[in-house]
């Protein structure tokens, strides 16, 4: 009798062991990890352990081809990162600190099983017109202080173009090699993304980005990422000595660099007595209020006009299957005649955030 009921006290133990139960694992770097769907609200946990401060690069593969859908969790257990979608071999990256522990809280279909690895990867140093593909945490750029970095070099003067494709709206801004001096302000971008800068030779920038949305659930996309310059010449005239020659009729491009204010004088010849215009085309990435100010001149560099003419026009990028620039423009023309003689154009930039370039021509 009494074996009888100890063979009902271990058969009683075995059947609840008979369902897949869930359970702790800790992951290597590099090592790949299989396992399935624990069941309505239990999960399994992963753990990984950074070591180093960089992103944490999740891949992943199902049975059944498809997403993989987890939180990531602190060393409590804590979600800071919830709902992370992943398609099938895909990977995904999430911000990491060195020496922080990190757990994967699996969430699926019962029955479904998984294969899932990381590794450590440092992201941001980008090569000249290389194209890269993220799919980030929207909890590692949640706001301004948790931006992402990408960092290029610049091998000659002109327009930095920073391009990408994105399915959610992120801000994008540019700073020094010290991460710490603005060199433009905010852009704020979706989809077909364009932002840019004007950059001098031998320099390098970093393009921040972060989420507009502050929020620490979901993914982002960032496919086609790269940059490439626009080269443009850097001389400007920046005395009344040394200012430029205008042709009639012909344009003049003048570059302004980011980080600094400019002034560009321009050298204007009147044969006859007779009413002159001007004509602007702003090239300006950003143009913050009023950076680009105006002024005419007589032969001695004396300002004829008191109030500056302001030129506050912006470059717009349009997509259609590839990226096109449109520059607006200003014409303004004087009411008197002006008499025979030498004349000056100076233009001052004011902002150190706004740069970009403009073309100037008069009839």
């Amino acid at each position: 009798m009494k074996n009888k009921i100890w063979i009902l006290i271990l058969a009683l133990l075995i059947i609840p062991c008979c369902k897949v139960c869930a359970a702790d694992y800790s992951m290597k770097s590099g090592k790949k990890i299989s396992g399935s769907y624990a069941g309505v609200e239990e999960y399994n946990y992963y753990e990984i352990i950074a070591s180093s401060s960089d992103y944490i690069a999740i891949t992943v593969k199902t049975s059944d081809s498809k997403e993989l859908l987890f939180d990531i969790c602190d060393a409590e257990r804590n979600i800071i990162a919830a709902d992370i979608v992943v398609p099938n071999k895909g990977t995904v990256y999430h911000k990491a600190k060195k020496g922080n522990k990190y757990f994967l809280r699996i969430k699926g279909i019962e029955g479904v099983t998984y294969t899932i690895s990381y590794k450590m990867m440092s992201i941001g140093q980008m090569k000249y017109a290389k194209k890269y593909n993220y799919l980030f945490t929207n909890a590692s750029f949640i706001d301004e202080k948790n931006a992402i970095y990408f960092k290029m070099k610049t091998n000659y003067a002109g327009i930095l173009q920073f391009m990408f494709n994105t399915d959610k709206e992120i801000n994008v801004a540019f700073v020094d090699k010290n991460k710490k001096k603005a060199l433009s302000g905010i852009h704020t971008v979706n989809e077909h993304a364009f932002a840019g800068i004007g950059v001098l030779t031998n320099r390098t920038v970093y393009a921040k980005i972060w989420n507009t949305e502050g929020t620490n659930s979901g993914v982002t996309s960032i496919k086609g990422l790269k940059y490439q310059i626009r080269s443009i010449g850097t001389k400007n005239g920046g005395s009344k000595g040394s200012a430029r020659k205008l042709s009639k009729g012909k344009y003049v491009e003048t570059f302004v660099p980011a980080g600094k204010t400019t002034v560009s004088w321009y050298k204007v010849n009147i044969s006859k007595k007779q009413k002159v215009s001007f004509t602007v085309e702003s090239r300006m990435i950003q143009n913050n209020g009023k950076n680009l100010q105006l002024y005419i001149c007589n032969s001695n560099g004396k300002k004829i006009n008191k109030n500056p003419i302001v030129i506050d026009g912006e470059t717009t990028a349009v997509y259609k299957k590839k990226y096109k620039m449109e520059y607006p423009v200003k014409t303004f023309g004087t009411t008197a005649e002006f008499p025979v003689g030498t004349y000056y154009l100076k233009v001052e930039s004011k902002t150190k955030t706004s740069s970009g370039s403009y073309r100037i021509k008069w009839e």
